[in-house]
C-alpha cells in the first residue's frame, strides 16, 4: 500500500457507540470478572458482588422531557502517522461541530424518541507541511473541496432520529428500517458499504454514554458490549465485538464522575483487521448531572501504535482526542419547559 493512499477517516460525524449494547455487568470494588451476557438482548444487569453497607449507593437515569432540547458542541482532533522504511507520512484531522438533540416523543418506560440536527460544523485537514484544507457547513456547494464534498451532502440529509433509553442504551426494536435511497448521479457503493449504511439507518446507535442498571456506588464498574464491522477478506463483513468498562470514580455536588477503557474482545487475525480497529478502542470520562438526568461532559483519548500495518518496516499511530460538552442554554430552557408541562 502506498503511503500516498493513506488517509484519516473522520469519525466525529457518526457517533463513538457503531451498535447497539449489549446487557452490561455491574461489579463492585471487590469483584474482578463476570460472566459474558448474550448478544441481542436489551441491557441487563447483574451484581458481582455487595460493598459493605454504609455505602450509599445512587441510581443513574437519563431524564427526558417533551420537547427538550440538548446542545452539545464538540471538538475532535486526530493525528495519524505512518512510515513505511524511510518515508514518513503525517495526517491531521480537526473538527468543530454543534449538534442540537430534540425530544420528540416519550415512551411509559421513560424510553424517548430524539432527532439529531447539525447546526455548525468545521473540518479541516492537513498532510504533512501542505496547506490545511478547510470545510465550513456555511459554505455554498460550489466553495466545497472536493474531499468535503461527500460530507457536505450528508449534511443535507433529514434529521437523524433515536430511540434512547433511560440508560442510554439504543432501544433499535423500535426503529423501522428504511430502505437506502440515492440519487443517479450519486458515487456507487460497494456491498460493505451498503450493509453499514442499512445498519445505520435501522438503528444509528446512542449519543450517550451507558448507564447502570442498578444503583452503584463510588468504586462500582458495568461492562458494555459494542459490535462493530470490519472488511475481511473479499470484502466480506467481520464482526467484532469492543469491551467498554465503566468505573465510578466519584459523586461531588450532585455529578458522577465517570472513567472508562476499551479492547477489543474478539480473537482477531491478520494486521489489516487490526488496522482498521486502530481507533475503535478510546479510553475517558464523562460527567454526569445526577439531578437533571443530563450528561454533561465527555472525552475520548486515542493512542495506538501497530507494526506493519502498510507492509514490512512499516508503522502506524493514530493519537488524539475528542470532546463534547453541554451547552447550558439549552438544557436549562429544556428543564424549565419541562417543568412548565
Amino acid at each position: 500500500m502506498m503511503l500516498k493512499s493513506l488517509c484519516l477517516i473522520v469519525t466525529l460525524l457518526q457517533d463513538p457507540s457503531p451498535a447497539p449494547s449489549a446487557p452490561s455487568a455491574v461489579q463492585a470494588p471487590a469483584a474482578a470478572t463476570s460472566e459474558k451476557s448474550a448478544e441481542g438482548v436489551s441491557p441487563a444487569v447483574t451484581t458481582a458482588a455487595s460493598p459493605a453497607p454504609d455505602v450509599q449507593k445512587q441510581l443513574l437515569r437519563y431524564q427526558y422531557h417533551p420537547a427538550q432540547k440538548m446542545r452539545y458542541e464538540s471538538v475532535q482532533k486526530m493525528t495519524l502517522d505512518a512510515s513505511v522504511g524511510d518515508r514518513k507520512k503525517v495526517d491531521v484531522s480537526e473538527v468543530r461541530q454543534t449538534r442540537l438533540f430534540t425530544v420528540s416523543s416519550i415512551e411509559p418506560d421513560g424510553a424517548a424518541k430524539l432527532a439529531m440536527q447539525f447546526e455548525k460544523v468545521w473540518m479541516q485537514k492537513q498532510v504533512d507541511n501542505d496547506e490545511p484544507v478547510e470545510f465550513d457547513s456555511s459554505m455554498k456547494p460550489a466553495d466545497v473541496p472536493s474531499i468535503f464534498r461527500g460530507v457536505a451532502h450528508s449534511l443535507k440529509g433529514s434529521a437523524v432520529e433515536y430511540w434512547i433509553s433511560t440508560v442510554g442504551a439504543s432501544c433499535y426494536e423500535k426503529v423501522i428500517p428504511q430502505a437506502i435511497v440515492r440519487n443517479k448521479d450519486e458515487e456507487p457503493i460497494d456491498g460493505f458499504s451498503a450493509f453499514n449504511a442499512a445498519a445505520a439507518r435501522k438503528d444509528p446507535g446512542s449519543f450517550l454514554m451507558l448507564l447502570p442498571e442498578i444503583p452503584v456506588a463510588q468504586g462500582d464498574t458495568w461492562k458494555e458490549s459494542i459490535q462493530v464491522l470490519v472488511r475481511g477478506s473479499e470484502d466480506a463483513a467481520l464482526p467484532v465485538t469492543i469491551l467498554r468498562t465503566y468505573r465510578l470514580d466519584e459523586i461531588k455536588d450532585g455529578v458522577a464522575s465517570i472513567s472508562f477503557r476499551s479492547s477489543v474482545n474478539t480473537p482477531l487475525r491478520g494486521v489489516m483487521i487490526k488496522t482498521q480497529l486502530i481507533q475503535a478502542t478510546p479510553s475517558g470520562k464523562f460527567r454526569f448531572d445526577i439531578n437533571r438526568g443530563l450528561m454533561l461532559f465527555r472525552e475520548f483519548r486515542y493512542n495506538e501504535t501497530i507494526i506493519g500495518a502498510l507492509g514490512p518496516e512499516s508503522v502506524l499511530s493514530s493519537k488524539g482526542f475528542q470532546t463534547e460538552t453541554l451547552l447550558e442554554d439549552a438544557a436549562t430552557a429544556a428543564v424549565q419547559d419541562g417543568a412548565k408541562q
